[in-house]
């Protein structure tokens, strides 16, 4: 909760996290982010989320991705989304890699008190409009798109 509040009280247009719940049958089970720095110049944005273990496995990711990606290029008008994930992470990869993103490089981070393999994605608005996925339909974000540097 103090991260969500930290997340609205510190957003501008310029720099912003936006983290909806994902809902499924009336229950949150996860949430899907995206976030971006001085994004009325890059035009790029990066992804993030979490989905409660329960709730792996069923496709779910992969339909809380879609919607993110969805508002972020046909809503904001971004051209490049950008995600990370750890190596070891094959079902984020998979999810990754079925909405078109490709591997864009690799980094080392630290993770409780180990180094840990992160890889870098990027999925273009090109290659998302080629991507087969499910059909999201965003409304009402018009009058925030000032809020997004749009």
């Amino acid at each position: 909760m103090r991260w969500n509040l930290l997340q609205l009280a510190t957003w501008k247009p310029e720099a912003w996290s936006f983290n909806p719940v994902v809902l499924h049958a009336g229950r949150v089970v996860g949430t899907q982010g995206i976030s971006a720095t001085s994004f009325a110049v890059t035009r790029s944005f990066m992804t993030g989320s979490w989905l409660g273990r329960a709730h792996q496995g069923q496709g779910l990711g992969r339909e809380m991705r879609a919607a993110i990606l969805h508002f972020g290029f046909s809503a904001l008008g971004a051209e490049t989304a950008l995600s990370r994930t750890f190596r070891e992470n094959p079902a984020a990869l998979g999810v990754s890699r079925s909405l078109g993103y490709e591997e864009n490089g690799e980094l080392v981070v630290e993770r409780r008190g180990l180094p840990a393999e992160k890889v870098s994605l990027r999925l273009s608005r090109e290659r998302w409009a080629l991507t087969d996925r499910p059909e999201v339909h965003v409304a009402g974000v018009e009058r925030c798109l000032d809020f997004f540097g749009g």
